[in-house]
């Protein structure tokens, strides 16, 4: 026995194209979940019914975005908690340092 409609139980993760944007070889996956985290931890992002989104969910967006696997979020979650004082925040501080300069580079500072 065939089913008729077999397209209907086809993986839907196909109706997306991939992402065009793909992060350099100077990028580790643990700056991406400082970034992921920042966001889960900031409660600044909420799901279609405004309730607060889950760390699964905004790691999933940023495998889309940026065609890459992150493997288990929550490990990676703690692991970016768990660094050295120094290194807990070193992307979004690189981040942050890259932006005031190139403020300061237009004049705005």
């Amino acid at each position: 026995m065939r089913i008729k409609y077999p397209v209907q139980f086809q993986n839907r993760k196909n109706s997306f194209p991939p992402s065009p944007l793909y992060l350099t070889d100077e990028t580790y996956l643990i700056e991406i979940m400082e970034l992921v985290s920042g966001l889960f931890l900031s409660k600044r992002v909420v799901t279609r019914s405004g309730t607060e989104s889950p760390l699964t969910e905004i790691g999933k967006v940023f495998e889309y975005l940026f065609n890459i696997k992150l493997g288990d979020v929550h490990k990676k979650h703690e692991s970016v908690i768990r660094r050295k004082p120094s290194k807990v925040t070193e992307f979004l501080d690189t981040l942050r340092k890259t932006i005031i300069e190139e403020s300061k580079n237009k004049g705005y500072l």
